[in-house]
């Protein structure tokens, strides 16, 4: 029976369609998300020497809430939090910030691909920290998905030596940047459970205007001694790159995808980073990396596809 003589058929087709080329949309968001993330480690090496990590993270605070404040005001949807919201956002903030600071403080010590790698083991701690806070269980599909890409972040960090791993040779940078993700990790199970149904741009907006407070506090006088006007200007565009891209933009990539994709799907792209990291460093500095790093890079990758490839059949949100 043709489409035309049965509208059931026709109208299941078409939605089909639509849902379709919303995923492929979705996915396109995520590797868009993914490569702003992934840029963020180069290019905060290449300045992280230039100011004090509180006063970088501050001007990114200051810029990012200015977008989305901005944002807010043109699309009418300014709200004044109560003292009980604005508490909680001071502790969202809190997770954010100290995130951002052990990310420019580590990238002083560390290589971009070694903390990309340890990037990669921010799905593994944010499923643990979700069941123990919101009783979230994670499928075993998906554990293996991680540990596979936990076997290969590992490998990575500790340079490909069965030696260093057994000796537990772990980098100043790993171990300063392994706090902020893991701060990071609690960053969105909290969320989920703070969440009271406000506008989630309201909700990131007096996050970052918490944070922002927060850094102005703890990194006074390394804000008030900062060589601003020394600074060159690319200086200046790689804050603003990070502060645009990697906050605002990505927050809409991130928003887009997860209402048009399950969770383990969205949380698989986590796995490109140090893959992306060692193009990006390839591609920059004219060298062939290292055997060893690339081997990682296939574990981890190999990671993504296999979550990629699950039958997940959780229903799709719509934003």
């Amino acid at each position: 029976m043709s489409n035309r003589s049965n509208p059931e058929a026709s109208t299941f087709s078409q939605s089909s369609g639509v849902e379709v080329k919303d995923e492929r949309a979705a996915h396109g968001a995520m590797l868009l998300f993914i490569f702003f993330v992934s840029t963020s480690f180069p290019v905060g090496s290449a300045i992280t020497h230039a100011l004090d990590p509180s006063a970088l993270t501050f001007l990114r605070f200051v810029i990012a809430s200015g977008a989305f404040g901005m944002l807010l005001f043109v699309k009418k949807q300014w709200q004044w939090p109560g003292p009980l919201l604005l508490l909680k956002y001071f502790w969202l903030g809190f997770l954010l910030v100290v995130f951002f600071i052990t990310m420019f403080e580590g990238l002083r010590w560390g290589s971009p691909v070694n903390l990309g790698a340890v990037f990669t083991l921010i799905p593994m701690m944010t499923a643990i920290i979700a069941f123990f806070l919101l009783g979230q269980r994670t499928s075993i599909r998906l554990w293996v998905g991680l540990i596979i890409a936990a076997l290969g972040a590992i490998w990575i960090v500790f340079g490909g030596s069965i030696e260093n791993v057994l000796n537990f040779s772990l980098g100043k940078g790993e171990l300063i940047f392994l706090i902020g993700c893991f701060s990071y990790s609690a960053y969105s199970p909290f969320v989920r459970k703070y969440h009271g149904g406000e506008n989630l741009l309201v909700l990131t907006f007096w996050t970052l205007i918490a944070g922002m407070i927060l850094l102005g506090v703890y990194g006074f006088e390394g804000i008030q001694s900062g060589p601003w006007l020394e600074l060159d200007w690319f200086i200046y565009a790689a804050i603003f790159y990070l502060a645009l891209c990697n906050t605002a933009l990505s927050f809409y990539l991130l928003k887009f995808a997860s209402f048009r994709l399950p969770a383990a799907k969205v949380m698989a792209y986590t796995f490109l980073t140090p893959a992306i990291v060692l193009v990006i460093q390839s591609v920059v500095y004219g060298v062939m990396p290292d055997i060893k790093l690339i081997i990682g890079v296939i574990i981890i990758a190999s990671a993504m596809i296999f979550l990629q490839r699950s039958t997940d059949r959780s229903p799709k949100l719509r934003g």
